[in-house]
């Protein structure tokens, strides 16, 4: 069986930086040792996250807990004056698992059904043994920390019915991915902390240009189970909240993505797909701001370059919601209702005028609960294709959604 260095090496210098950061962890932990003794108890690491559930809090049998979330929509979409959706969906079903193994070892999982089981997706199965609150490890199926909303993205906690674009094009939400690496959180004060997570994963697939007759699709090329190229990809986030209401997340994705070597034959120099986001978040009272920049790049064999497949591409989302008539209904003590705009903006070609997609959204939610939400949207899209020709489109949804 032949050997090849240069991959043994890349992997090495992608493990040592994982090595170099959780050397730096470690002495940071002495420092947040004081601060971590008056952190609110309550505050999750991620808001929305694998921890932050309604199931953790109501439901308590044995070590285990389960629950989830389901979702339903209807769709009424026109593109160009032609009739494009008019369709009921039973979008998903979710289960969630949580365990309390041990006081240090724990177990989270998520299967997904979608579409009524045209799709059965293991989303999530970690394991995490916590050695300090400033450092756990963690392996199995991760939810790679690529942008805050593929962290926190259940359908009851979002506020629109559909995902914004940059979440699902650019990082391509769900992105779940097989790794292995460390968590935590600091304290530099009281009211101010850090979080990071830092992960050794299988990284995407060729399919982000071998299985789109549009050009790159970075989404394509999720799935990848067992590594198609023996090259580890890294991942990780760090967050940073100087207060409660304020978050700020910086967050990256990056490694080799074809396959370099057929039964130790090299066939291809090493190809590599970047992503770097940026997301921030603040929530006041009724108020709500909430936002994510991604960029990636994308190396290009020579024979695509110059044709429909692009280098560059990025996008971004930012949204704003307020709740009103809080407790108002007599009968539903808890309900409330969420007045939502957003714009969402991405560019599968940055050094192309066209290849856009741009969309704006208005939403009107009741919720009976916090757990549970009715949606009511209206949708605007503007498209231009690679020649910058424009298509327009609208659509009008409802969708339901809810935590059990």
């Amino acid at each position: 069986m032949k050997f090849s260095i240069v991959a043994c090496l890349t992997n090495i210098y992608r493990m040592g930086l994982l090595v170099c950061f959780m050397s730096f962890i470690v002495l940071t932990i002495g420092i947040s040792k004081v601060h971590s003794q008056v952190e609110k108890s309550d505050r999750p690491f991620v808001k929305g996250g694998v921890y932050d559930k309604p199931y953790l809090y109501k439901l308590a049998t044995g070590k285990a807990l389960i629950g989830g979330y389901a979702e339903a929509h209807f769709r009424f979409e026109r593109e160009d004056g032609i009739t494009e959706e008019l369709t009921f969906i039973p979008k998903r079903f979710n289960l969630f698992v949580f365990s309390n193994v041990s006081e240090r070892f724990r177990l989270a999982a998520e299967l997904e059904f979608e579409e009524g089981t045209e799709e059965i997706l293991l989303e999530l199965a970690i394991m995490d043994f916590q050695i300090h609150r400033s450092l756990t490890f963690r392996g199995g199926m991760l939810l790679t920390p690529l942008g805050k909303f593929n962290l926190a993205h259940d359908s009851p906690a979002n506020k629109l019915t559909d995902r914004p674009l940059v979440s699902t094009k650019i990082i391509p939400t769900t992105l779940s991915e097989p790794g292995m690496g460390f968590f935590g959180v600091i304290f530099p004060s009281v009211s101010s902390r850090i979080t990071y997570e830092i992960y050794a994963v299988n990284g995407l697939t060729s399919d982000i240009i071998e299985e789109s007759g549009e050009g790159t699709r970075i989404s394509a090329g999720k799935h990848n189970i067992e590594d198609n190229n023996n090259s580890l990809a890294s991942a990780g986030r760090i967050g940073l909240s100087p207060v409660p209401e304020l978050e700020f997340g910086f967050s990256w994705h990056s490694g080799a993505y074809n396959v370099t070597e057929i039964e130790g034959l090299p066939i291809d120099k090493e190809r590599n797909l970047n992503i770097i986001a940026f997301d921030g978040g603040w929530t006041k009272n009724r108020y709500e701001i909430i936002g994510e920049y991604a960029h990636a790049t994308i190396d290009l064999p020579e024979s695509l370059l110059g044709s429909i497949f692009a280098e560059k591409q990025q996008g971004f989302y930012l949204q704003g919601s307020i709740n009103f008539l809080n407790g108002k209904i007599r009968t539903m003590p808890d309900s409330y209702f969420e007045g939502v705009l957003s714009y969402d903006s991405v560019d599968f070609d940055t050094e192309l005028p066209g290849d856009t997609h741009s969309r704006i959204t208005f939403g009107l939610n009741f919720r009976p609960t916090s757990d549970s939400v009715f949606k009511l949207n209206y949708l605007y899209n503007w498209k231009r294709d690679r020649n910058n020709v424009e298509t327009n489109s609208a659509g009008i949804l409802f969708s339901v959604a809810t935590y059990f």
